[in-house]
């Protein structure tokens, strides 16, 4: 509802800021919680860096995969100045492109340090859905992956929105999805506390993860109201996506630990050694 903050004469996106908020604190957290998972606190700061420089670049990736006439339609505008570059790529990103592009960060980490680093991915897991709900609370703020026209009580109207239509009222699924997220963290962080006590297989908390959003992302879907969503046989671009986590989700939350292979092969750089 309100897109910028004023802060000494200066305007900055509240997205920004809520995205900013959400990643100290979830870097906070798995600071804190990777000794739980026999990872290095220092290794972990590298395996942050790796994660965010692919995240940065698969989110803007998938969304300009989406937005190819946009860059030709408008590149007389958008490529008129260095200042005029720089502002869209700093705009635009799509939540599973950067979760693909984080999870490249991770194997590149691994094998670029000759590390097995599924420690490291498992202590990282429980900040995604932390860092996604505020910047789901971002989105809200500046009106972007807005929500279907609907007159109710539970119905939001922007007024001062930079993509969502203003004066119309409209579904606040951003929030919906923000408090879904919230309760997916505090899920994982029950289930981290629980097998932190016990044998675990790798990478199952990451599992858990991907079956609990890609059918959250799934149902979501069909209550936003942006239609620039790569729909294909009357589903978005992230239903199709969604379709394709959840069955590595189930296998990384059911398989035995001698039979994963993303642990085993992928994720474990000193097996190359």
């Amino acid at each position: 509802m309100h897109p910028y903050l004023e802060f000494f004469g200066r305007s900055i996106p509240t997205y920004g800021v809520m995205a900013l908020l959400g990643c100290l604190l979830a870097f906070g957290l798995i600071l804190w919680i990777c000794p739980r998972y026999g990872a290095d606190r220092n290794d972990e700061i590298y395996l942050i860096a790796f994660v965010m420089i692919f995240a940065v670049l698969g989110a803007k990736l998938l969304y300009q995969l989406g937005h190819l006439s946009e860059l030709w339609t408008y590149s007389a505008v958008i490529f008129a100045s260095p200042e005029a570059f720089l502002n869209y790529l700093g705009s635009g990103f799509v939540f599973y492109g950067g979760l693909i592009g984080g999870a490249l960060g991770v194997v590149v980490y691994s094998r670029f340090f000759r590390q097995n680093a599924v420690p490291l991915a498992e202590s990282f897991v429980p900040g995604i859905p932390l860092f996604h709900c505020f910047g789901r609370i971002g989105c809200f703020m500046a009106g972007c992956c807005y929500g279907i026209a609907v007159d109710g009580p539970l119905s939001v109207t922007f007024t001062e929105s930079l993509s969502a239509p203003n004066h119309v009222p409209l579904l606040p699924i951003q929030l919906m999805e923000a408090g879904a997220n919230l309760v997916i963290f505090a899920v994982l962080m029950v289930f981290d506390r629980r097998s932190s006590k016990r044998p675990h297989r790798p990478l199952q908390n990451f599992g858990l993860y991907l079956i609990l959003y890609s059918v959250l992302r799934f149902v979501v879907e069909f209550f936003r109201g942006d239609l620039i969503r790569g729909l294909f046989l009357n589903l978005s671009t992230s239903q199709w996506i969604s379709l394709i986590l959840l069955p590595l989700g189930i296998y990384l939350f059911t398989v035995r630990p001698e039979k994963n292979w993303l642990a085993l092969r992928v994720l474990d750089g000193a097996a190359e050694n």
